[in-house]
């Protein structure tokens, strides 16, 4: 469909869908994230910026700090 964007050329149920797997994906990003990090000696996730809501805040050597705008602050 011409001039339509994904999003109005799909179902309604299509569109559940999508939505469930992308919240799917994006819990699966989330665990494996944070499982690198605790890998990582020194390095933890926090949670996400209020200042830019773009990414979630990196805990390291004392420091929080947004990897995305970054604003941040010794602990």
């Amino acid at each position: 469909m011409e001039g339509q964007s994904v999003a109005e050329s799909l179902s309604e149920r299509e569109m559940v869908e999508r939505l469930v797997e992308t919240e799917k994906r994006i819990d699966c990003i989330e665990t494996t994230l944070s499982a690198v990090t605790d890998e990582i000696d020194g390095l933890s996730l926090s949670s996400r910026c209020s200042k830019c809501e773009n990414a979630m805040l990196i805990i390291k050597d004392g420091v929080l700090y947004c990897p995305s705008c970054g604003d941040g602050h010794s602990l």
